[in-house]
């Protein structure tokens, strides 16, 4: 007769209970932190890996251009022999093929906060009449309120209005830029783009504004081709200055954060689990040594052992999983949602990797429970 584990776990739940408390918690505790980390990944997606996708920006120099400083008396003639040189460039520009307009405008720079750590973004300015060929080439479209038709009104993405804190007629980037930039509507986009137009000189530069598709996502390689000698003084903002950076600041960031968290409590799980089983064994020992006298052998009572294990993290394991799931819909209702951010409530992969810790703790728990089955003796044994 194999010796039952589920008995004993059954009769002493209230004492088990805060070893399967403890095993539950920091199942959550390690899912709701990825979970929360995890929303930065995924918020800033749109805005590093999607919208380089649809436009680029390029603040280019005079020297760049092949301009000479020492070639010209005055700088309204440096002045002028750049912007013609910047003029061809942009009908050169024009003429290939996935780039459906381009032009010099002013730029703002939006903000984006998540729960770690916050993303600008740049926002072109242009004449109002621009603005609908630049929403459908952005795929957006306005939901509410009405589109620009004066001076540093501010059309903004709904997803960046809510997770700003922003309203219809209040202010854009007050704390960077005044008073000046009123927000008179919102759109919808997947790539959270902003678009306004220019009030005087106050904006965070001008740059070249190409509107394009994927195939001129590396913009530094294009300008390249159109014979202009790139240097670290020029600003070239397209989708492989965000995916490196998504890539470095990140991905690469969140990765090793939640990898040393996982490690971190890990080790304190693994203690804590070693110091209260070697506890728990030695409490039970004459329990084992009495198995032992009525017949059972060793093999047997380690059987029992082990599938004891198993009982009480396989416990630990689903209610661990359901407070996590729990505690993943409190946070999308009550912190991803209300502050535009976008999360999941169900990582799979990470509950795997969280769960295969279990895995690992139990096969360090093999050292005290073989430990202990090697101490077991007989009760007659005993009493000599």
């Amino acid at each position: 007769m194999k010796l039952s584990a589920w008995k004993y776990v059954k009769n002493n739940m209230r004492v088990l209970l805060v070893q399967i408390s403890a095993l539950s918690l920091s199942l959550m505790t390690m899912y709701v932190i990825y979970t929360l980390l995890q929303t930065t990944s995924e918020s800033f997606r749109p805005i590093m890996l999607e919208l380089p996708k649809k436009i680029s920006y390029a603040s280019i120099t005079g020297s760049s251009y092949g301009l000479d400083v020492k070639g010209y008396e005055t700088y309204e003639e440096l002045e002028a022999a750049y912007n013609e040189k910047q003029e061809q460039l942009i009908e050169r520009l024009k003429s290939r093929p996935g780039i459906s307009d381009v032009f010099y405008a002013q730029i703002l720079y939006s903000m984006y906060q998540s729960v770690v750590g916050q993303q600008t973004a740049e926002t072109p300015l242009m004449e109002p009449e621009r603005i609908p060929a630049f929403l459908d080439h952005m795929e957006a479209r306005l939901t509410e309120g009405r589109m620009p038709a004066g001076d540093g009104e501010m059309l903004v993405d709904e997803t960046i209005m809510k997770n700003m804190g922003y309203s219809i007629g209040g202010y854009f980037m007050k704390d960077w830029y005044g008073e000046t930039f009123k927000i008179v509507g919102t759109i919808r986009s997947d790539c959270m783009i902003s678009v306004g137009t220019p009030m005087g000189h106050t904006n965070s530069g001008s740059y070249l504004v190409v509107l394009g598709d994927e195939s001129v996502m590396d913009l530094t390689s294009v300008l390249i081709e159109e014979g202009i000698k790139i240097k670290s003084s020029d600003n070239i903002i397209d989708g492989v200055h965000y995916r490196d950076a998504y890539r470095k600041d990140v991905e690469d960031a969140i990765g090793s954060a939640v990898n040393v968290i996982m490690i971190v409590v890990m080790v304190f799980l693994a203690i804590l689990i070693l110091v209260t089983y070697v506890s728990y064994m030695r409490n039970r020992v004459s329990e084992y040594c009495l198995y032992s006298s009525i017949g059972y052998g060793r093999g047997d009572i380690y059987g029992m052992m082990i599938r004891e294990m198993f009982i009480i993290f396989g416990i630990s394991a689903v209610t661990g999983m359901i407070l996590s799931l729990a505690g993943g819909y409190a946070i999308e209702r009550l912190v991803i949602e209300p502050k535009g951010l976008i999360g999941h409530v169900l990582y799979a992969g990470h509950m795997f990797k969280i769960l295969s810790t279990f895995i690992f703790m139990i096969g360090i728990l093999q050292i005290p429970a073989l430990a202990c089955i090697s101490r077991i003796r007989t009760i007659d044994a005993v009493e000599k």
